[in-house]
């Protein structure tokens, strides 16, 4: 007997019907379908999205004639591995075959010389599960939680766009999007060392109008379907910092836009040897009637995060643009207001036992008054990667405790009232006193 709980497609379960199909579901996958020639292969369920090191310069050397008779002390670079994982992605079908052999009965309005359609059923509901997973692929590369499973009972979860991108994050606190601030993402990935060309802008709709509304007043516009990449209809925004590509994104968290380089990106199949990747096979028969399988194993990578980035708690509601040009003032204008952006924050060496220096905070603009901060310390095993709250951690300087020697800290830092946005400052190693 069959599992009670399969749904099995039989005749007076699944009508057949006359007329042209529609799907009233979502079918679109940009996403999926701008980074698909990039497609990699692996045989391992963890990939490695690639490796990161740092060099620290920019500074003017002061070595004498004396001092370069005597070689400098040696020092080396130490590199982080980063990786995601594939997923499973499965679906079944199960069709009897008095079904199958019962295409030729119509219901609902049955005029003579129609045909059922599909005239397939197996056909139609394999093509419909497929329709389901490049749908789930799609959700899982945009806002996938990440998990990497640690026995066979658990589940590996491949991390989206959403979750990988932690450096360059900025919050609008409800506001609407601006030029200004793509520009300013733009920024933040400039000051992370990542490419400010080729950039995707992935909007949602009421953020895409808002964007449209505030260029078109300041004298700018969005250039639509400037061109076209892999079937897709590209517009483009020129920001104070460069051309960035726009296009309508599904699967985004509301309130939230992502700034992306495609070119760092793609999928990652792990296929099943002598079956290839998404195939459909047949289960064991156990009467009049035959069970399908779809299987598939896919992730993301999304390649160094920091190439990236994400903006967060963008209005959702749409504002209507006021007639005439909109102009941006310091000074308290009854029709616009721009405040100063919080640009950088700079946290000094760490020492365990020993409160850490005050921040240099820097803006974009000058606040006419001292802003509202608000502070929140985070911890990490390394400087690029992840990096979980501190509890009680939401004073402007902190005092790394021993356990936290080898660590690094860094601390995030949102202004408001006289100044917006949200920075996080550099991460610091905490090192062990020098009283100890």
């Amino acid at each position: 007997m069959p599992d009670p709980t399969d749904a099995i497609i039989q005749s007076f379960g699944v009508l057949n019907y006359s007329g042209m199909l529609f799907n009233k579901g979502n079918t679109k996958t940009p996403f999926s379908t701008l980074i698909g020639g990039r497609r990699k292969i692996t045989n391992h369920v963890e990939f490695v999205t690639g490796q990161e090191y740092t060099t620290i310069g920019g500074t003017q050397p002061a070595i004498s004639e004396t001092d370069s008779l005597t070689a400098p002390l040696s020092t080396y670079i130490t590199r982080a591995q980063r990786t995601n994982v594939t997923q499973i992605f499965q679906e079944s079908v199960y069709i009897s075959y008095a079904k199958q052999s019962n295409m030729g009965t119509l219901s609902g309005v049955n005029i003579g010389g129609q045909q059922a359609n599909p005239a397939n059923e197996l056909d139609f509901q394999v093509a419909a599960r497929m329709e389901k997973i490049a749908q789930d692929i799609e959700a899982t590369f945009i806002k996938g939680a990440y998990a990497k499973a640690e026995n066979d009972a658990t589940a590996n979860k491949s991390r989206g766009m959403v979750t990988a991108i932690t450096t360059n994050t900025f919050n609008l606190d409800g506001a609407p999007l601006r030029v200004w601030d793509v520009a300013q993402a733009l920024k933040l990935i400039y000051d992370a060392n990542g490419r400010t060309s080729g950039l995707y802008l992935w909007v949602d709709p009421v953020t895409l109008f808002q964007l449209n509304a505030d260029a078109e007043q300041n004298g700018n516009s969005i250039v639509p379907a400037s061109y076209t990449v892999n079937g897709l209809s590209i517009s483009t925004l020129l920001t104070p910092l460069g051309q960035v590509n726009v296009y309508l994104g599904e699967h985004l968290p509301e309130g939230t836009a992502l700034l992306f380089n495609p070119s760092v990106i793609a999928p990652v199949e792990q296929p099943t040897p002598g079956k290839g990747n998404f195939f459909l096979e047949e289960l064991a028969k156990t009467g009049a009637g035959t069970k399908y399988q779809i299987f598939g194993q896919i992730g993301l990578d999304h390649g160094p995060e920091w190439m990236h980035a994400k903006i967060v708690n963008i209005s959702t509601d749409f504002e209507k643009p006021k007639a005439g040009k909109m102009v941006y003032f310091k000074d308290t204008m009854p029709f616009a207001q721009v405040l100063p952006q919080l640009d950088r924050v700079t946290l000094g060496d760490l020492e365990d036992d020993v409160e850490s220096s005050a921040l240099v905070i820097t803006y974009v603009g000058t606040p006419v008054s001292p802003p509202t901060l608000v502070y929140q310390w985070q911890i990490g095993e390394t400087a690029t990667g992840e990096f979980t709250d501190i509890q009680d951690a939401t004073q402007a300087t902190i005092t790394p405790a021993t356990a936290q020697v080898g660590k690094f800290i860094r601390v995030k830092v949102t202004a408001s009232v006289t100044a917006l946005g949200t920075v996080y400052s550099n991460a610091k190693q905490v090192a062990e006193s020098s009283a100890d």
